[in-house]
């Protein structure tokens, strides 16, 4: 496809021209893969929560000297108002020392000189966010001509304000817990016991006037709410006017009932079964009025009706009309609360028989959106190991709670269902890792602007990390975001093209 090429070719275009207009020009010899270049400079990098010190410097052995740059990094972005100097120290004493100065937030030039030893230590000291902070960088020796690089031919180096810019982030692999899972697909439902049909009380028809109130799906409304508004049909059998004519008929023959029986002009029999009558047609009136028969909450203005919404919810379904006639019964909305749902999910039926018990469950619902659930967010509704009619997978339903509003009515996800036991594996952040499909790669850090792309296998998938079965130790540093655009930059990017040559 033309379109994703000359994005792509732009993004690149656009990085590497960033790359070659930092505030800081160094010489550098350039091949034919800008990503592979490589300097002779000595490095040393120190790691502390979110700071990160790095110095990329030369030795010149016959003056003593040496010169380079301090980059210090506050959470992955150039620290700003620093104040303090470099040191190098000799037997535990300064030989050398400058303070750090830089037109440059977070790069400090410096250049230093060896006294009467061979070796010292780079020690930096310095002041950031009211914090004072002295970190030993490590060994210097003023004879060490040969540059140390990792071992490992994959090895590209990227600007450190080129990283600023692309808010590259770094992390320790370590060991974590990966439960064990079963992954299947879903779709998002209503949970039937939040989910209410509102229907017509009366025959009549809907307020050709009233439609600009009329609820749309997708509408949030509040119990109290005015729905809509109802015109009862005159003469139907169904008719809102009768009820309230056989009430005022009732009434009205109550009310002489009382008079006649304190004249003794009407058998007690009588008189209870007026009483009787009136009652019910009143109870009736009330609890049509008042009550929830039909979803709804009913204000009586005479010649129409306002519906009011009885409950909180969102409207799933509506099926009115401005004008439309309706019946006594017919479907008007569906409300439904969008904090409870279910999820219907599909999976190998095999491995859910391995997974006697479900813990919890991650919800993908994008490639990269993901709600982790516990157990105290999901219920177990239904398990049926019947098999679909591939004869392969099975379904579960769970009640899930959607209080932060992730999951959205008739979504499609795909589920992972989380089961009791648990192993210890070399984990990563799912963010972490670069995905083509073919293999997965991921960058680990050796140093403040040195990186090797490393291909990796790996496993389960669960809570935002992934299990990585080969390729990397726990221990080992690697980019945590910024991967994508890393790998624009340091890789072949191959870029498909569907024209027929």
């Amino acid at each position: 496809m033309i379109l994703p090429r000359f994005i792509s070719l732009l993004l690149i275009s656009a990085m590497a021209g960033l790359a070659a207009c930092g505030e800081h020009d160094h010489s550098h010899e350039h091949d034919n893969d800008y990503a592979h270049t490589h300097d002779e400079y000595h490095r040393l990098t120190h790691w502390v929560d979110g700071l990160e010190l790095f110095v990329r410097f030369e030795l010149h052995e016959n003056s003593g000297r040496m010169e380079g740059e301090l980059f210090v990094s506050d959470h992955h972005q150039p620290a700003e108002e620093l104040t303090g100097e470099v040191q190098l120290l000799e037997n535990g004493t300064t030989a050398d020392s400058q303070d750090l100065i830089s037109n440059v937030d977070g790069v400090f030039p410096f250049e230093l000189f060896f006294s009467d030893s061979d070796e010292a230590r780079l020690n930096v000291t310095f002041e950031l966010n009211g914090e004072q902070f002295d970190i030993n960088l490590g060994a210097v020796d003023r004879n060490q001509g040969i540059v140390q690089e990792p071992d490992t031919e994959d090895l590209t180096e990227l600007d450190k304000q080129m990283q600023w810019r692309l808010s590259l982030e770094s992390g320790i692999s370590d060991l974590r817990n990966i439960p064990e899972i079963v992954s299947g697909f879903g779709k998002v439902l209503h949970d039937p016991g939040y989910y209410q049909e509102i229907t017509s009380p009366v025959d009549g028809h809907i307020d050709s006037e009233d439609v600009d109130i009329v609820p749309a799906s997708g509408t949030r409304v509040t119990s109290g709410e005015r729905l809509l508004t109802v015109s009862p049909s005159l003469s139907t059998d169904n008719s809102w006017l009768d009820y309230q004519i056989a009430y005022r008929q009732a009434k009205e023959a109550y009310e002489r009932a009382q008079r006649l029986i304190e004249n003794d002009a009407i058998s007690l029999p009588e008189y209870q079964q007026r009483e009787r009558e009136y009652k019910v047609r009143k109870e009736g009136i009330e609890h049509f009025t008042g009550g929830n028969r039909h979803g709804v909450q009913i204000q009586n203005e005479g010649s129409q009706l306002f519906l009011i919404a009885a409950h909180s919810g969102v409207v799933a379904e509506t099926f009115i009309t401005s004008g439309r006639d309706i019946q006594q019964g017919d479907p008007l909305l569906t409300l439904f609360d969008p904090s409870r749902l279910w999820i219907e999910v599909l999976a190998y039926r095999d491995e859910l028989q391995q997974l006697p018990d479900i813990t919890g469950a991650e919800i993908l619902t994008g490639r990269n959106e993901r709600v982790t659930l516990n157990n105290s967010q999901i219920r177990l509704v239904s398990r049926d190991l019947r098999s679909d009619p591939s004869g392969n997978r099975s379904k579960i339903i769970l009640a899930v709670d959607n209080s932060d509003g992730m999951l959205s009515l008739n979504q499609p996800v795909r589920v992972n269902l989380k089961g009791d036991e648990e192993y210890s594996v070399v984990a990563v952040p799912n963010e972490a890792i670069f995905d083509n499909e073919s293999y997965k790669v991921v960058f680990v850090v050796h140093s403040g602007d040195q990186f090797e792309r490393r291909m990796v296998q790996t496993g389960t998938s669960y809570g935002g990390f992934t299990a990585i079965t080969s390729g990397l130790e726990a221990g080992e540093r690697i980019v945590t975001k910024g991967v994508y655009p890393l790998h624009l930059m340091t890789g072949n990017v191959q870029i498909d093209d569907d024209h027929d040559h």
